[in-house]
């Protein structure tokens, strides 16, 4: 039977963009909590400077308490080579290097120009991409759309895709920072990714900003796709991309792949707890994802009340 992998993005993705500070013993427990509904991968912070990011200025910590959690893959995002140094120091064997296709996004998320963030990309390369301990993604950013340029053609993705290859590396993920993408478009940009580069693991992370993120997660898996990024409760955003709300939902995207055959090793009914406890925990966030709001469908019960003629 076909899988799907979901990469838990929330304590990553999901925190970064909330004001007040999340204590980081409730981190850690959101990170255990995740891990144990058969989550096999995780964002788990970013190692960033305090100043951009507060809300990571416990990473150190964090990581600490959670590196010693069994059959999960624990990754962070890196910027630049001092945040690969600081990632390595700590223990984390996988670096999520980022940077987006928009010049303009990039200059206000990381400071510098996509130029220049492929000179560090190839500084880290350098560094641990023949260390056989360590793994080296790259997401790329507004790959959809960007809040500053617009539409971003397909063109430029490829361009991106290219440079980022040329260093040696064989996992991308195409991301939907602001939540622009649309089925079509989604077709697009993967058929061509996939086509002009077969060597290379494409991964999808997708915002619900205007309401489509499962069916852009439908379309991706439909052409392909494997891998997908997802937030339990859906949160998420980017402090620099106004408006961007959250990521496609961990539950729903579970879900959908469930009820279809496509297993993904996810306990949903584990997850919805997770989900209430977020609720709970982090109450200046609202949980809008609607598998969590209706709950999981009663089947067994339904038909038990249609054999008494109910």
């Amino acid at each position: 039977m076909e899988k799907v992998k979901i990469i838990e993005v929330g304590p990553r993705d999901g925190l970064q963009n909330i004001d007040s500070f999340v204590p980081t013993d409730k981190k850690i427990q959101i990170i255990k909590r995740l891990a144990a509904c058969g989550i096999k991968e995780m964002q788990i912070g970013s190692f960033v400077a305090p100043q951009a990011i507060p809300q990571f200025k416990d990473i150190v910590e964090v990581v600490k308490a959670v590196n010693a959690l069994r059959d999960v893959v624990l990754s962070v995002l890196v910027p630049n080579i001092r945040g690969a140094e600081n990632a390595a120091s700590s223990g984390i064997r996988k670096f999520i290097f980022f940077f987006s296709v928009s010049h303009a996004h990039n200059c206000c998320n990381v400071r510098q120009t996509p130029e220049e963030s492929i000179e560090e990309l190839k500084q880290i390369c350098r560094a641990y991409l023949c260390d056989s301990g360590i793994t080296l993604q790259v997401a790329l950013a507004t790959a959809f759309g960007c809040p500053f340029e617009g539409n971003i053609k397909t063109d430029a993705v490829l361009r991106a895709v290219d440079k980022v290859a040329a260093c040696g590396v064989k996992e991308i993920t195409l991301c939907d920072t602001v939540g622009f993408g649309n089925p079509k478009m989604v077709e697009e940009k993967f058929s061509a990714s996939q086509k002009h580069f077969p060597e290379i693991s494409f991964g999808a992370h997708f915002h619900n900003t205007r309401g489509l993120a499962l069916a852009n997660t439908l379309r991706a898996y439909d052409i392909g796709i494997r891998s997908f990024d997802a937030a339990a409760g859906g949160l998420g955003g980017c402090p620099y991309a106004p408006k961007s709300s959250g990521n496609a939902s961990t539950e729903e995207t579970a879900f959908l792949f469930e009820e279809m055959g496509i297993k993904t090793g996810i306990n949903l009914k584990k997850l919805l707890g997770v989900c209430q406890f977020l609720q709970e925990t982090l109450p200046q966030v609202k949980i809008a994802s609607s598998l969590f709001q209706a709950g999981l469908p009663q089947k067994h019960k339904f038909v038990a009340d249609n054999k008494r003629g109910k």
